[in-house]
Formats: structure tokens, sequence, C-alpha cells
């Protein structure tokens, strides 16, 4: 594969993994920082608490002396002066850079271009739940109340007999899925969140969305390249912290992923014809998600949420291990085919739950396409934690059979040293000792016809 250009545009460092495997693999790459928080909030965040002065500076520290980083509109200035657009790519890390890709949509560049309205129906959950009702036939909606203040929700579950998922619209306010039965212990786990933590949710306001009983969660992903359907992608997420999903949500502590064929019946669920016009009005990649709750007796779907227009947290390592190279997903993208090169892939996320700065970060030789440092600087002539966040690092591994893309996977968190590392083990991968194990779940899927694979499960 030839060398080429790109641009990575991130504010919170997720695509700086993605252009340091860029610039390893030998193509040139600048990097655009988004130095302010105000240049990723939208209007409907105008109460969002903003980060302090310590934390953008731990932020901004993000692959300090790994990557060449320039201030964002410094970066623009040079893409604007740019002669030959068309050889190089714009890679917008997460959709919450809409205003960066508004100044370069139009220069005729190649990439992907978050919208205002896109970031929008990812943070406003009664607008995306609107957005289904009105367009998804095959998708239910689940029955929701918006609130926003502590005291309101308090007396609304006091008298209810229902137990309460609590779903933030603030970016970072955490979802809380009880994970008892019981109305009032459920009750008490969600006060107990918006009462330690009240600024994070009565900033945008704050959901109760009614839980599905046992509800096993499935996401497809569909790619467009100038309208045209490229690909689609599943992915099986496991979410809480802890094995056997226990314990807090996380954006995503392990996943599997594997390509969909575009007729299977869960991408006609998940994207219906009024995704495929949205996609025709777009330029360059354009990628939509759904998260879907199926209830395990009856097989109905409900909506779970939408990364819209951008690629999700795990699973677009895991989409690059199966492309078998950064650069090749892109390079087969603009041509205007599946990126999907390996049948099946896997991802780990590892977490530093001490959540400090300057702890060193080493593994062994060999590993490096296995490895997506998130929290992560030089200095001194060694890699460390800069402190920005918990999320230390993703590890992926992609084969033909769930066992070898775990089994590689898995390889590299042996050869991962961090002191104090936490992650979810290999047996909790594999495991089927809880009904929404990802085996379990890959398992409902093929038994209600949702999809077929290319792969096996075993080694």
């Amino acid at each position: 594969m030839r060398s080429r250009a790109f641009c990575v545009f991130t504010f919170d460092g997720y695509g700086l993994p993605v252009a340091e495997r860029l610039q390893q693999e030998g193509h040139d790459v600048l990097v655009g920082q988004v130095e302010n928080q105000e240049d990723v909030l939208s209007p409907l965040e105008a109460s969002v608490e903003r980060e302090s002065e310590e934390v953008r500076q731990r932020r901004l520290s993000l692959y300090d002396g790994i990557l060449d980083k320039q201030p964002a509109h410094k970066v623009i200035e040079k893409l604007r002066r740019r002669k030959k657009p068309t050889e190089i790519f714009l890679f917008f890390d997460l959709n919450h850079l809409y205003r960066i890709a508004d100044q370069v949509r139009d220069l005729g560049f190649p990439g992907n271009f978050p919208t205002l309205e896109d970031y929008n129906l990812e943070i406003d959950r009664e607008a995306a739940k609107r957005f289904v009702a009105e367009r998804y036939p095959m998708v239910r909606v689940a029955q929701n109340h918006r609130f926003k203040r502590v005291a309101q929700a308090r007396r609304f579950l006091k008298d209810t007999d229902d137990v309460w998922v609590l779903k933030g619209l603030e970016e970072d306010a955490r979802t809380v899925v009880p994970d008892v039965d019981d109305p009032t212990l459920a009750a008490g786990q969600v006060l107990e969140a918006l009462e330690s933590s009240p600024e994070s949710y009565e900033s945008a306001g704050f959901l109760l969305e009614l839980r599905i009983a046992r509800a096993l969660e499935l996401t497809p992903q569909k790619l467009y390249w100038h309208g045209e359907p490229l690909a689609a992608f599943l992915c099986i997420e496991n979410k809480p912290l802890g094995a056997g999903n226990v314990g807090p949500m996380t954006d995503c502590a392990m996943d599997l992923g594997f390509p969909l064929d575009l007729d299977a019946k869960i991408v006609q669920m998940a994207f219906p014809p009024a995704i495929d016009d949205m996609a025709r009005s777009r330029s360059g990649l354009f990628v939509w998600d759904a998260s879907l709750l199926f209830d395990p007796r009856t097989g109905r779907a409900t909506f779970g949420e939408f990364c819209a227009n951008r690629v999700g947290y795990n699973s677009f390592y895991t989409e690059l291990a199966l492309a078998g190279s950064a650069g090749e997903y892109f390079s087969r993208v603009s041509a205007g085919r599946s990126p999907y090169y390996e049948a099946v892939a896997a991802s780990c996320r590892l977490f530093n739950l001490h959540a400090g700065a300057g702890t060193g970060i080493e593994w062994k030789t060999g590993l490096d396409d296995a490895i997506w440092l998130r929290d992560a600087r030089r200095s001194s002539g060694r890699i460390e934690t800069a402190g920005y966040k918990d999320d230390l690092a993703v590890l992926t591994g992609g084969g033909k059979s769930v066992g070898e893309a775990v089994r590689r996977l898995y390889r590299a968190v042996d050869g991962f040293s961090f002191e104090g590392a936490y992650y979810r083990p290999k047996s909790d991968f594999l495991s089927r000792d809880y009904p929404d194990a990802i085996l379990n779940r890959l398992d409902f899927g093929l038994q209600r016809g949702l999809y077929k694979i290319g792969f096996g499960i075993g080694a």
C-alpha cells in the first residue's frame, strides 16, 4: 500500500492512537488538537461544567513526545492553503468536532464530516427517540421521562413499581443500569448516582428510561462512501467494568466485532430507508449505528442510543484490527470498498483506576499492532501516563475464529506491563455463565436469524 497523507482532529485524544498507527505505517500525519472545551460543546450544553485548567493541561499533554500535535485552528489554516486537497484524508475522531468540520467540509478534502445535527442526535436522547419513533418501523422506543432536577426524580421514583435506567444528557454523565430487580433497591442505585454528582446530571437534564428485563444489546453499524453503502459491522460490547457484567458502566470494557451482510435482518432493522437517504446527502465517509436492546423472550428490539456519524469507542480499534491496518481501512473506504479483511476481531480495555500521571507503560516487542494507547505521553525517553482519564489503553486481536481473535488479544494483554492495570479477563470474554455474555448474545442473534457469520467460535 502506498503512503498517503492524513489529518486527524481530536479534542480528548480518541484519534491519537489512530494517528500514531498511521505514522508507524509510513504515512504523513498532521494532528490538530482542539484546545478549548467551548469549541466542542453544542448549544444544548451551555450549562455543562467546564474543565479545570489542570484537567485541560493533562488533556493537552496526551501524546506529547509521541506525535507532533498542533492547535486545530493552525492546522485549518494549513489546510486552506493546500493546493491539492484530494491528497489528504481528514479524520474527525468524534462528532463533537462539527465546528472544525464546518470550516473545511467544502474545501474538497476526502474524509468524514460530522454535523451539529449528528452530535445533537447523540446527546439529546429525547430527540433521538423521536427520530426512531418516526423512521424506524422495526424498532420500538422505551417509555422514558425527562427531568431537570434531582428532587423531581426522587419524587417520581418514590411512587414507581418499575425499574428505571438513568441516562444523563450531558456527554460525560454516567449511565446507571440497576443490577437488581427490586424497584426500591433499583431506585436507590439511581438516586445514589444522582445525589453524588447532581451537577453532571442537572447541567443538561437527564432521563429515566424503563429498563427492559434481561435485555440483550447488539449494535450494528453501517458505512457509506459518498452516499453509497460500503459495509456493515456488528459490535457486541460488555460495558460494565467488572467480569460477569457487574459494576459501574464504562463506554466499553471489551467487545467482539465482525462484518455483516448488507442484507442481514439486523441491518434492515437498524438502517431503514431514512438512514440511506441521509447518507446520500453527505459526502465522504458517513458512519451510522444504533444500539438495539432485544427482549430474549420475544425477540423484539427497543432502541438504546446512537453514535451518530462517528466511529465507536473500543469498536473502532476493533474495526481497524479487522482491516489489518489503519492505512488499509482508509484506503479501502476511499476506494469505495469494504475495509474489513479479518473474519472477526476482539478488544479489551485496560483501566488505570488510580488515574495518576507519570506511571511507566511498557510492552513486549512484536505487540505494537495490538496496542492502542489512550492515556499516554513520552517523557525522559519513556512512555508514561498523562493522568487525564482512567482509560489507559485498548488492546485488539483478529483472526478466523473467536478463539483465535481472543487468543491473540490476550497474548497482547499478557505482554503489556502497567502496575495496577485493571481489565476483564479472557475467561470472562469466553464465558457463557451469565445471560448477556458476549457469546450468548452472539448465539441469540444467530438463532433469531438476525445475521450469519463467516467464522467459527473455537480455536
